[in-house]
């Protein structure tokens, strides 16, 4: 069976780390900001994939149901996958990209994004499989146990914890 892995998370949760990792244990994908499944085709692609979409996605707000809807019609089973970082932590990075202006506004923002999550999957009767990102790059045995649920392999690349450089920081 076809498998996609549909990373969801706020701006700066650690959408592109984990998905860098997926890529890692062999499924198809980018994790930088510009995607080849950018274009929403999924008919012509491998048996696994992974596809990102942070909250919001530049200026918009992504329609997940239907990026899930398109998955399946092309034959994909679909895993969505929330990832969540510590808020403190998530709003400094959003600040520091300039992804909002003020820390108040990105945490209004990073508690939307979680809700928007859910209620569009919702609509295609799904729940996202949630992982929190400090154990999730703490911890090897986390990651190996987190893969091997999915089958898939342990990814072979190096992880590190870049909330050290908020600790501190007020928001």
């Amino acid at each position: 069976m076809k498998q996609a892995y549909f990373i969801l998370g706020p701006e700066s949760s650690g959408t592109r780390m984990i998905t860098k990792a997926f890529i890692s244990s062999g499924c198809y994908g980018d994790f930088k900001h510009k995607q080849r499944l950018d274009d929403l085709n999924f008919k012509a692609t491998p048996d696994k994939i992974v596809f990102r979409r942070s909250l919001p996605h530049g200026t918009k707000w992504p329609a997940i149901a239907d990026t899930i809807t398109l998955m399946r019609r092309s034959g994909y089973q679909v895993r969505p996958i929330l990832i969540l970082r510590d808020k403190d932590a998530t709003a400094a990075s959003q600040l520091r990209h300039a992804h909002e202006r003020d820390g108040e506004e990105a945490k209004t923002n990073i508690a939307f994004s979680v809700d928007y999550t859910y209620k569009e999957l919702t609509k295609v009767k799904m729940v996202p499989l949630v992982i929190c990102y400090e154990p999730f790059v703490r911890y090897p045995e986390v990651r190996e146990l987190f893969f091997k649920r999915l089958g898939l392999p342990v990814p072979q690349m190096e992880f590190f914890d870049a909330n050290e450089k908020y600790q501190g920081q007020e928001v």
